[in-house]
């Protein structure tokens, strides 16, 4: 049966979701010392993407608007990255994480007004919860997974929220956990 609680013990150091937590933070750090200096340069913004700010769609996923923004995606992170890491290769585990955000980000250039500033590693951290609900292969498993992951997504809407990049990085990160599944031996 699915459980949003991991029932097994870890059997590696999270190395990676550490790194990408450190990351974020030492960004945000950043973006308090350097202002809206930083965020513009950084953050997502369709207008300025498009004047030639290409790195935007991969920076986005490490700008955090606030200290409550932060803090709940790195809660997610942790929670989702450990999971993912016992499951995938670091390669696996880093082309889920960062193909997801970037689809996620992607999305939004094109789905959002251009001038609406997006950032946040929640598509990534979805692209870790879809990945994670690909990695149930009994069919009532997958269909709690998938309601949890749904009612996940649900939550997350709101004012602010780019729901673009959760939607479009859930989907990203199922369509990839099922594609490196599918390359693994049966004996997982």
């Amino acid at each position: 049966m699915f459980s949003p609680y991991p029932t097994t013990r870890y059997s590696s150091f999270p190395r990676i979701t550490l790194a990408l937590i450190i990351v974020c933070v030492v960004v945000y750090l950043l973006e308090l010392v350097g202002g809206d200096q930083v965020i513009l340069l950084l953050a997502q913004t369709g207008g300025i993407f498009f004047q030639g700010f290409y790195w935007q769609p991969f920076t986005a996923m490490f700008v955090h608007f606030d200290i409550l923004h932060i803090l709940f995606n790195m809660f997610a992170l942790f929670y989702f990255g450990r999971l993912n890491e016992d499951i995938f290769s670091r390669w696996q585990f880093l082309a889920v994480y960062l193909g997801s955000g970037l689809l996620g980000n992607v999305a939004s250039l094109f789905l959002l007004a251009p001038d609406v500033p997006s950032g946040g590693a929640s598509g990534a951290i979805f692209g870790l919860i879809g990945s994670y609900v690909a990695t149930e292969r009994k069919a009532d498993n997958l269909i709690v997974g998938l309601l949890y992951a749904f009612l996940i997504f649900v939550q997350s809407a709101g004012p602010g929220v780019n729901i673009f990049a959760h939607f479009f990085g859930l989907a990203g990160g199922f369509v990839l956990g099922l594609l490196f599944l599918s390359s693994k031996p049966a004996d997982r």
